[in-house]
């Protein structure tokens, strides 16, 4: 692995105490962390990250620094940069005293769901302590002036986050903060919750269980109310991936959901499918080898169009013509579903131009998911 070399524009040049403050290191050198194992490497990458973003005024050139880099490198790093950029994140807001008043300045102005939206996260994770939690509101209210549709998800999945860090991983109180954001705020915001949850079981981005915590998401998330089980369930097994098991067949998915039902059974299926293929294509031909329409129904809702960013809309609409895989209302729901979450991706823009290259009936459900895209998303990263 050599050092990866970004250019990054004279015009990030940015101001400080009157001085022009340096440009961004045109060397984002991952060289450096090469070949260590995993948590040697996890705890290199923060370090280095860390440093590259240091105490800079404005940290989004040298975030998109670091997410081209990753990008082009791929693998482990690319994998784990969320995780890594939370911690990078929260602690840039701690040194650089991120406020509420002030974390829009700061928040990247990328779709990206890796080293972006991880950093995203970590900031919201960082102003925790300055979130009145008699007042979740005033903290949602910022979310609402993130830009994209994409970006105000974000912000609200990083408000989880932040309301775990405010009652020490606890999840009952977490939650009832989430649930005073609204029905259109609250299942994104406890997704950001619940990951938070699953960081604490493996200890990852400094958190940790309260003593006789469940770890386990067949006994967690069977004890939630119905309209979090989904969250709940959505990244269970991302940062605590079943020993030996490589999602590649639809066994897998038999093997890690069996023996549940009904809608704890679906939101597993998902969580399956989110550490299936990167490709989303693959994982939904994955999703088409399951036999029953509720199994396929719920791995659809895993599918990582995310992985898309920056793709044609030919692209996009390649992948949702895969939908032709299942049948009847299956069917239906994938275009609707896709639909809605690659009009998330593109602000609205799929909706508008995707949509209508598709055949009649195809083309109405897409657009209905597409209408929908202002909706709470529950399951999308």
């Amino acid at each position: 692995m050599g050092a990866i070399v970004i250019a990054v524009p004279t015009a990030f040049l940015l101001l400080r105490g009157g001085e022009e403050q340096p440009a961004v290191s045109s060397d984002v050198d991952l060289d450096r962390c090469d070949g260590l194992l995993q948590e040697p490497a996890r705890a290199c990458y923060i370090r280095e990250f860390t440093a590259l973003v240091g105490d800079r005024e404005d940290p989004k050139p040298a975030v998109q620094a670091i997410e081209r880099a990753v990008r082009s490198e791929g693998g482990f790093v690319l994998s784990s940069c969320h995780g890594l950029m939370h911690t990078v994140g929260r602690t840039y807001a701690l040194e650089a005293g991120v406020t509420l008043a002030t974390i829009m300045d700061d928040l990247p102005q990328s779709n990206d769901p890796g080293c972006s939206a991880g950093f995203a996260h970590g900031l919201v994770s960082g102003v925790a302590p300055l979130i009145d939690p008699r007042r979740p509101g005033d903290a949602a209210a910022v979310c609402a002036d993130a830009g994209t549709r994409y970006r105000r998800y974000s912000c609200v999945h990083g408000l989880g986050h932040a309301f775990m860090r405010i009652h020490d991983e606890r999840l009952p109180p977490a939650l009832a903060l989430c649930s005073a954001l609204g029905p259109g705020n609250a299942p994104d915001c406890a997704q950001g919750a619940y990951h938070d949850y699953w960081f604490a079981v493996v200890g990852a981005d400094d958190t940790s269980l309260p003593a006789g915590a469940a770890t386990d998401p067949r006994q967690l998330c069977a004890a939630q109310s119905t309209r979090f089980v989904r969250p709940c369930w959505y990244r269970a097994f991302v940062d605590n991936r079943p020993a030996g098991i490589e999602v590649d067949s639809p066994e897998h998915f038999q093997v890690l959901c069996d023996g549940l039902v009904e809608l704890q059974r679906q939101a597993c299926m998902t969580a399956v499918s989110v550490i299936g293929p990167p490709d989303p294509e693959l994982q939904l031909a994955l999703c088409a080898g399951l036999t029953a329409p509720p199994d396929q129904a719920g791995c659809i809702r895993g599918t990582k169009v995310q992985n898309l960013l920056g793709a044609t809309t030919e692209d996009f609409v390649r992948l949702v013509g895969r939908c032709e895989l299942f049948s009847g209302g299956t069917r239906a729901g994938c275009y609707r579903w896709l639909g809605k979450t690659l009009a998330v991706l593109t602000d609205g823009g799929f909706g508008r131009t995707g949509c209508p290259q598709l055949a009649d009936d195809a083309s109405r459900s897409c657009r209905a998911g597409a209408e929908r895209l202002e909706d709470a998303l529950v399951t999308f990263s």
